[in-house]
């Protein structure tokens, strides 16, 4: 951990967010720029345009092509320049001159960053969200007959079980995650402002069916249809799911953070200090962790999922410096998943407290008697169980009163299961 950090995503929190690095690093995007100049070089050997010579294999250099960057002002003409550089020393003088040809910057660095993200999709953040949504539902269908008190508006409502509780969560997530992969990062390359008037000049081909099959075939989707830039309406849907996952995690936390305070629940942290003056305190912090993280993580996202699908006519560089945040916002996203993840492990269900809780709210019964009072024929039952209770003499059969909670809770992990199959 790097104490003089600015962010604490690489401070306070870098070995959580450490996976990320390989993807969102200013290293990584360097690399990622460099293996898609190499690959459409490949492209040009392979359709006749770049002389029938082997592209070297290079493992660049992220300084060099810094500094190159330091003086000439441009990232994506470093790394051109990097790579003339190389080619130089390596014996493949003749390539050199088509490094880079009929590219924009945008192309190179569209594609990059969308290799990147679904990388990192694939990699890290679907399998963290992946991992917390199938804990879920094994807790769903452990808990799946313990019963409780389920409250609307923070008040008694009905019984409820702690697993169908968590079931529901567990379902919601594993829904948003098979949407998560069902969809494919998207990157242009189109030319200069996505007429790809540039390619016509490098020979008689149809370059869009060329350069769309190149872009399909590294497992992202080609837009037809660009400015400079490529379409922010792709990466816009990415982030909403993910959104929607880190406002489920959210949802959570706040709701376990309220179980804690009616005893439901207890979060173990052996050997660890809750307070410097409170011995006895042993408080929910990584759900008040995983809260902050996550909105921080959307404040961000949600910046990211409409603003970079604006731009002034066909270019401007406005966007960049937003797109760069991508990666720490899904960083505070994986660090929130993490830690509520950890609680969940740490959680200890405590039954005989919601069986005691449920002994002291007799009144969560009404439902149950109203309506049988009216299958009765008592057109006014609703309003004599009412009047009862507000009179302080209601006394209603205590017993079963689930519905299919149990059910619910015991089908999840097989629901859950079936979801996150299906989206891999």
């Amino acid at each position: 951990m790097s104490s003089d950090a600015i962010s604490p995503i690489d401070g306070r929190y870098r070995a959580e967010a450490e996976p990320l690095a390989a993807f969102f690093s200013e290293a990584a995007l360097v690399k990622e720029r460099v293996k898609v100049e190499l690959l459409y070089l490949r492209l040009l050997v392979k359709l006749g345009v770049a002389p029938k010579t082997k592209v070297p294999r290079l493992e660049p250099s992220p300084e060099r092509i810094k500094s190159l960057e330091r003086k000439v002002g441009h990232d994506v003409k470093a790394v051109e320049i990097y790579l003339r550089e190389s080619f130089s020393k390596d014996g493949a003088r003749s390539l050199a001159p088509y490094v880079h040809l009929g590219l924009t910057s945008e192309d190179t660095n569209s594609l990059a960053f969308a290799l990147l993200l679904r990388s990192a999709l694939e990699k890290v953040l679907v399998p963290a969200y992946s991992s917390l949504a199938s804990e879920l539902s094994a807790i769903a269908s452990k808990e799946a007959a313990t019963t409780m008190v389920a409250r609307t508006h923070g008040r008694p409502a009905v019984p409820t079980t702690f697993g169908k509780e968590m079931a529901v969560f567990a379902v919601r997530m594993a829904e948003r995650i098979s949407l998560l992969r069902s969809l494919r990062p998207m990157a242009k390359f189109s030319g200069a402002v996505g007429t790809y008037a540039s390619f016509s000049l490098l020979g008689d081909l149809d370059w869009r069916r060329v350069l769309g099959g190149f872009v399909q075939g590294l497992g992202v989707d080609p837009a037809s249809y660009s400015t400079q830039v490529v379409p922010g309406e792709r990466l816009s849907d990415i982030l909403h799911y993910v959104i929607n996952l880190n406002q489920l995690v959210l949802s959570l936390s706040r709701d376990l953070w309220l179980y804690q305070t009616l005893d439901y629940v207890r979060f173990a942290r052996p050997g660890k200090v809750s307070s410097s003056t409170m011995p006895q305190k042993v408080n929910p912090v990584d759900l008040e962790n995983a809260e902050g993280q996550v909105e921080i993580s959307n404040s961000l996202l949600l910046l990211l999922a409409y603003r970079l699908q604006l731009t002034r006519l066909q270019r401007d560089l406005s966007d960049s410096v937003i797109r760069r945040m991508l990666g720490q916002a899904l960083a505070h996203s994986l660090i929130a998943t993490q830690r509520l993840r950890a609680s969940l492990l740490s959680m200890r269900v405590d039954a005989e407290e919601m069986s005691r809780d449920l002994r002291r709210h007799p009144e969560i019964f009404a439902e149950r008697e109203q309506v049988s009072l009216r299958l009765k024929g008592e057109a006014h039952g609703y309003e004599k169980v009412k009047k009862a209770i507000e009179e302080g003499h209601f006394s209603p059969k205590v017993g079963p009163y689930l519905g299919d909670a149990v059910a619910l809770a015991e089908e999840c992990p097989s629901v859950v299961g079936r979801l996150l199959g299906a989206s891999s």
